[in-house]
């Protein structure tokens, strides 16, 4: 029995695993059924990432990294039938390569949001809004530093376009989506995460 709860202990509460499925559900949702992307313009913000922040910050790295896991899975699995080429090419030109780019930075802002949040000065909503800002435009380095380093030369044969070329669009895209969706990250986090607290409170 002793040994049973040591390893209850080490990995994850019931409450734990109970917010993961929670996040997981609404993070699946909101992008099965659209209300995962805000039209801003000329572009679509997501807000698929956000469930992870938030449970990072309200229950810890683990409930973070395995929000963050399943919504790159969700991820990995929408785009075999994507319409974005980016990640259409990816899925068919190495499904492990797709697999990669989809899941590690969103396991990775489970443990960055945590990790802000608990270092970031101010009150908790400052701290809440920074770290989701924060973290949000990090998601979006690390996912298209991903895509370059892993498909980046055979995309840009595959586009009949110079790897440079691609750089040089991958780093508009993380201007172009990047700041918008870390701006929406910070404004929708902060007053979710103080309400959370309010609540936890009573």
């Amino acid at each position: 029995m002793g040994k049973v709860n040591s390893v209850n202990r080490s990995f994850m509460s019931v409450r734990q695993l109970s917010t993961a499925g929670l996040l997981v559900g609404i993070t699946i949702f909101l992008g099965i059924s659209g209300y995962g992307f805000i039209p801003l313009f000329a572009i679509n913000a997501t807000i698929l990432h956000i469930p992870t922040i938030i449970g990072a910050m309200a229950a810890g790295p683990k409930v973070g990294a395995m929000t963050g896991f399943f919504f790159g899975m969700f991820s990995f699995i929408q785009a075999f039938r994507s319409p974005a080429v980016m990640m259409q090419f990816a899925s068919s030109y190495n499904p492990l390569y797709a697999l990669i780019i989809c899941v590690v930075p969103r396991v990775a802002i489970g443990w960055i949001a945590w990790k802000l949040f608990r270092i970031l000065p101010g009150k908790l909503a400052v701290r809440a809004g920074g770290a989701a800002v924060i973290t949000t435009f990090l998601h979006t380095v690390m996912f298209l530093s991903l895509f370059y380093l892993l498909v980046g030369v055979p995309f840009a044969q595959h586009q009949g376009v110079s790897p440079v070329a691609v750089a040089e669009m991958l780093a508009g895209i993380a201007g172009a989506n990047g700041i918008p969706e870390a701006i929406v990250a910070g404004v929708i986090t902060a007053p979710i995460l103080s309400a959370l607290y309010r609540i936890g409170n009573r």
